[in-house]
């Protein structure tokens, strides 16, 4: 554990809570947490210790100061790549309740596999699969709010719908039409498969599912929607692209089922124990 030289101090921005870890004159961690824009009693966190300073209870203290900052009424969330053992480890020594887990799939669209894969998944009787600029960009707004409403409802507390709505105002400006591809039902966007421009690591992401819960061929609506992206990677040399969606989407791990051998960088997002509010580390609310 840390020695009594160690400083923790409060350093707040704009955005919401940062304290950082001093050692000798030194600043050797940070932690944040800021709320999450669309949840209702929800803040996300991070907490990051330099690499010589790991192992040394610094980020322990650390998590232990934000937790006394952040109201109890909040949830304290965090991701965690599975990748990192040492994030991994460190949200383990905590302990934590799963909210989703995302396997990310990794796909090479142009490889023989990939390709035999999406030319089977075809747009089922009855719709059609088109380029996301085929209709107003209204309509694709919309759909992706009754999108976000339902996925979201699914693990905790959402804002209004309203609140939802304007902030997705726009979205269908900020999707890459070139491969992102709606599947329509009778002029309705049933499903879709969205790649937004302008990845920050340069991976293009997808995001795949249906508009509604509770659709129909689901499985089948998802899988046209992503094997037209797919091949319109392809044709384009996108090289690699991951999916985004989570193991309790409706419909999308039916699909992931089907995949041919492939590369992940599974990930997922975690609710972190509040040791100063919770009661025997029970789940916060």
């Amino acid at each position: 554990m840390p020695g009594d030289d160690l400083d923790i101090r409060n350093a707040p921005t704009e955005a919401g809570t940062r304290l950082e870890a001093w050692l000798a004159g030194t600043r050797v961690g940070a932690a944040t947490a800021r709320p999450v824009e669309l949840f209702e009693n929800e803040q996300f966190c991070h907490v990051e210790v330099a690499q010589q300073h790991r192992r040394s209870g610094i980020g322990t203290a650390l998590y232990a100061a934000l937790d006394e900052h952040v109201p109890p009424t909040e949830a304290l969330i965090t991701r965690v790549l599975h990748s990192q053992p040492e994030a991994v480890g460190f949200v383990e020594s905590i302990g934590s309740d799963l909210v989703e887990h995302c396997p990310a799939p990794r796909v090479v669209p142009a490889s023989p596999a990939w390709r035999a894969w999406a030319a089977a998944h075809l747009a089922p009787p009855g719709t059609t699969v088109e380029p996301s600029d085929a209709v107003s960009a209204g309509q694709v707004d919309e759909a992706f709010v009754d999108w976000y409403v339902w996925a979201h409802e699914m693990i905790g507390p959402l804002r209004p719908r309203d609140v939802v709505a304007r902030a997705a105002a726009g979205t269908a400006a900020e999707l890459d039409h070139q491969v992102s591809r709606l599947v329509l039902c009778a002029g309705r966007i049933a499903a879709f498969s969205l790649v937004f421009q302008d990845a920050p690591d340069g991976l293009q992401r997808i995001i795949a599912e249906t508009t509604r819960v509770e659709e129909p061929n689901g499985p089948s609506l998802v899988a046209a929607a992503l094997a037209a992206t797919l091949e319109a990677c392809a044709r384009r040399g996108d090289e690699l692209v991951e999916l985004e969606g989570r193991t309790i989407d409706p419909h999308l791990p039916a699909v992931l089922a089907t995949f041919p051998a492939h590369d992940s960088a599974p990930m997922s997002v975690v609710r972190l124990h509040r040791p100063s509010h919770d009661a025997g580390g029970a789940e916060a609310p």
